[in-house]
């Protein structure tokens, strides 16, 4: 006994020397809920656990269902690992809320289940903060009876509420009309909510290059100025320009109203001509081309004119049915033509043509007959190789 009595007194010398600092719930005590086989882990994140400590039971309708493993702090949130009865469906979005038992009471952690119960919790389950609550402390309830009963802020609630009594009076119909302006208002606010954030961040935006660009602008307000002063200057010709363009356009709306008639007529009568000029509207830029395209295409003037000389290809056509058919003379009248006139100088035969059948040949309509005079000087012999062409069959050579 007296060997049992001096362990006992060197481990709880041991203790005290060595471990000032241990809690009796920092472990796990015997007879708590779920801490074995029986149970398994959920972690749950209070904004707040006032008093809650470790070993403090989780009830769920007034039975005990779990224990509070442990408890730390993590980003100024507590982070709650339970461990809760296998046998017992928690909904999956049961809310955890810390509450007291008595006034002076421990705390522990409430659990409950929603009206629309939704799964079961899973073991290593998370729960957010937005499923965990408090209820009020012992400490918040006496200071809220405190205050009601020291006469805390009503006095200051009866002024307030006498001022604005004051202030309403005779004036309802138009505090009401405010709300209901308000209120619209705040809706129509609350619908383009959208608009107005991205005319935020577009202002933001124009922020940001203003001020990237504030030298730019102090240099242009700067010589902006001299223009205003000038402006200043003439202010009082460009008042007397405007009202003078005041009057002229005045004018012009009486000339307009005077003359609408016959403006409506005319543009009646233009019409078919503006038609018909709308139908070939497509050619009318090629015809324009062409119209100051001489004496080279306008496409190609900078190819045309090279420095001091220019370049030029042309082909030209004097091939008589080319000539005649361009300046619209019949090749038939020429030759006729060319017949009377080689009979009256003598009946010589036009180049090419049968003599024989120049004097058997009938005069052609409207021109007199050729007769014959018996003091014809004799034709000129043709040269070899003298022929006139065209000049010969119009009787020039």
């Amino acid at each position: 006994m007296s060997c049992l009595r001096a362990v006992t007194a060197m481990v709880g010398a041991a203790v005290l020397l060595t471990a000032c600092s241990v809690h009796p719930n920092d472990n796990t005590l015997p007879g708590q809920v779920a801490v074995g086989d029986d149970g398994y882990t959920a972690y749950v994140t209070f904004d707040q656990v006032e008093n809650l400590v470790s070993n403090s039971t989780v009830q769920m309708g007034d039975v005990v269902i779990g224990t509070v493993a442990k408890i730390v702090v993590r980003d100024w949130q507590a982070r709650l690992t339970l461990r809760l009865r296998k046998d017992v469906a928690v909904p999956a979005n049961a809310v955890f809320t810390i509450g007291q038992k008595t006034l002076l009471g421990a705390q522990y952690v409430q659990v409950d289940a929603p009206a629309k119960a939704r799964g079961r919790l899973a073991a290593n389950a998370d729960i957010p903060v937005s499923q965990t609550g408090t209820y009020p402390a012992t400490e918040q309830v006496l200071a809220s009876a405190s205050l009601l009963l020291n006469n805390g802020g009503l006095s200051q609630i009866s002024t307030i509420t006498g001022e604005l009594n004051k202030t309403l009076d005779r004036r309802v119909p138009d505090t009401q009309s405010v709300i209901r302006r308000l209120n619209r208002l705040l809706g129509t606010l609350d619908a383009n909510k959208e608009e107005i954030v991205a005319t935020l961040e577009s202002l933001d935006r124009l922020s940001t290059t203003a001020v990237a660009q504030r030298r730019t602008i102090v240099r242009a307000l700067d010589t902006i100025g001299p223009a205003l002063r000038t402006l200043d200057d003439e202010r009082a010709t460009l008042v007397d320009t405007t009202t003078r363009l005041g009057k002229t356009s005045v004018k012009g709306s009486e000339v307009l109203t005077a003359s609408s008639e016959a403006f409506l007529a005319t543009l009646g009568a233009l019409r078919p001509t503006l038609g018909e000029l709308a139908k070939v509207a497509a050619d009318v830029p090629d015809a324009l081309k062409l119209l100051v395209s001489l004496p080279f295409p306008i496409m190609t003037t900078s190819n045309a004119v090279r420095g001091d000389y220019a370049n030029l290809f042309a082909t030209v056509d004097l091939r008589l049915p080319t000539l005649a058919k361009n300046f619209g003379v019949d090749l038939s009248l020429l030759e006729t033509l060319a017949k009377a006139r080689a009979a009256d100088a003598g009946g010589a035969p036009v180049a090419g043509e049968d003599s024989a059948s120049m004097k058997g040949a009938s005069p052609s309509p409207g021109l007199p007959e050729a007769t014959p005079s018996s003091q014809t000087s004799p034709s000129p012999t043709p040269t070899p190789g003298s022929g006139c062409g065209i000049l010969k069959l119009l009787g020039v050579c």
